[in-house]
Order: structure tokens, then sequence, then C-alpha cells
């Protein structure tokens, strides 16, 4: 019996813990928490867990770019 293998492709992820997204950013907890409650950024709360949608970061990046 012939075995097939593939390629498998990295899952990208798409939501990033409290910590992760403080790495990302570079910031600290309040300043994660003050985007948080100004809308800044999407999120999505399991519990007491938190999790910061990534594109909403990066959009959020892009919105507050100095060029």
């Amino acid at each position: 019996m012939a075995r097939t293998v593939g390629k498998v492709q990295p899952i990208e992820k798409a939501w990033l813990n409290k910590d992760e997204a403080k790495n990302y950013l570079g910031c600290s907890d309040d300043f994660l928490k003050t985007l948080r409650d100004g809308a800044e950024i999407s999120f999505a709360r399991f519990g007491k867990m938190i999790w910061y949608d990534l594109k909403s970061i990066e959009r959020f990046l892009a919105r507050n770019r100095v060029v």
C-alpha cells in the first residue's frame, strides 16, 4: 500500500492571549487594558481568560503609524 505524504501548512494564529498581545505590542498590562476599554482593539472573554484579535491589533498599529 502506497503512503501519501502531504505538506502540512502552519496555522496562523488569529487570537492572542494577554502575554502574547503585550509582547506583540511591546506594552504594559495597563496600556493593553486602556486599548480594550477604549474599544481600540477587539477582544473576547471566556471566563477570566481574555483573547485579543490579532487583526484588530494590526489595524490599530496601522491607524497610529507615524510616517
